[in-house]
């Protein structure tokens, strides 16, 4: 009878065995890991620009790369930047407009699932860092800001794909127009990179202002500076807009040049005052300025936890402006203070104001207007 006997194997071949296992999955690993980390974590820094314009229009992801996006707001204003699903980019402002006084609370970040990433709303210097995976599904995502009248002008893209191609930028549907136009550079266009058509605007530093500054050119060429700090108008000036030369080289603590002349300028610390008294016990906080389906701003802003809105345009005359107050809630007197001047006289229903406030109950406070008249 034959005995079958099984060889046991040896240490020495168990542990040769072990080691080209280790070997294989090993090179299998590397080579799965060198796949893997081919493409580069994409580190992108994002600032603001004066005119509520984010610093980078637009920058290109590979499908399924890590994606550090470092956001700094360079602004006096306040701002956010959400990362949103393709072609969702006015459903999304819309929405957080909608939030009403729960936006403060809610970082005007609306629920919603186009929203993929998102910062809180930084002040003036603070940066915030979105660290992610772009998307495997390629396509333009846009990334915007959604404060109260930001996110129509404040947006850029985020091109997700394979190639690496992005379109030509003056053809490019995904930036704010005012991006594409300032590649079209004139030389005898002394002020302006591109043609414009008011009524237009920029935020910019200008003397007899504070940082928050926007400047207004309207039609008739008819200007007037909207100080975000106090939230009122500082000053009207007729016959030029300004000179952003310096502003745009980029210059250390450059100021804008104001073209033209001076024909109102605001001294009173407060313009509107709610109930009997002639001043206001809080500091008023701005939250914001939308585009009207005419182009001209409606500024929001709070006084005494009253929301106001107030619109600027031009007489029919276009000798002077027309100031169109909005106070919803109100529930109280509100007072209007304007400051004398020999070239403006102020008008209500027609009439001129007297050299005192005007005052109006919480029924004809609701809404009204007041115009600014440039005496010839």
């Amino acid at each position: 009878m034959k005995m079958i006997l099984k060889k046991t194997p040896t240490v020495k071949k168990l542990f040769a065995v072990a080691f080209s296992f280790f070997i294989v999955t090993g090179i299998l690993g590397y080579k799965e890991g060198y796949l893997i980390q081919k493409e580069p974590p994409k580190e992108v820094d994002i600032s603001v620009l004066p005119g509520l314009q984010f610093s980078l229009p637009r920058f290109h992801v590979v499908p399924g790369q890590q994606v550090v996006l470092r956001f700094t707001n360079t602004d006096d204003m306040d701002h956010n930047l959400l990362v949103i699903r393709p072609e969702s980019r006015e459903k999304v402002v819309d929405l957080a407009a909608k939030l009403g006084a729960e936006g403060v609370a809610k970082s005007y970040i609306p629920e919603t699932g186009d929203v993929m990433w998102h910062t809180s709303v930084l002040h003036a210097d603070q940066t915030e860092t979105l660290s992610f995976t772009a998307p495997s599904e390629e396509g333009v995502y846009p990334y915007v800001c959604t404060l109260p009248g930001h996110g129509h002008v404040m947006y850029g893209a985020m091109y997700v794909n394979k190639s690496g191609e992005m379109p030509v930028l003056t053809e490019d549907k995904a930036v704010p127009h005012h991006v594409k136009n300032k590649v079209h550079v004139h030389a005898e266009t002394k002020n302006h990179p591109y043609e414009l058509i008011p009524p237009y605007y920029y935020r910019l530093y200008i003397d007899g202002a504070s940082p928050a500054a926007i400047a207004v050119h309207l039609p008739g060429n008819i200007s007037f500076c909207w100080d975000a700090t106090p939230c009122q108008m500082r000053f009207v000036w007729k016959d030029g807009f300004v000179d952003n030369t310096e502003l745009w080289k980029g210059h250390k603590d450059a100021k804008a040049k104001r073209e033209g002349t001076i024909v109102y300028r605001e001294t009173r610390p407060a313009v509107l005052t709610i109930g009997e008294q002639n001043t206001t016990k809080n500091p008023p906080k701005f939250k914001g300025y939308r585009i009207t389906d005419a182009g001209y701003l409606e500024f929001c802003y709070i006084i005494e936890g009253i929301e106001i809105f107030e619109t600027i345009r031009e007489l029919e005359d276009k000798n002077g402006i027309v100031r169109h107050f909005r106070i919803p809630t109100l529930d109280d007197n509100v007072v209007f203070h304007h400051t004398e001047e020999k070239k403006i006289t102020c008008y209500y229903n027609g009439i001129p104001l007297p050299a005192g406030p005007l005052v109006l109950d919480k029924k004809n406070g609701k809404q009204f207007s007041v115009e600014f008249r440039i005496e010839k």
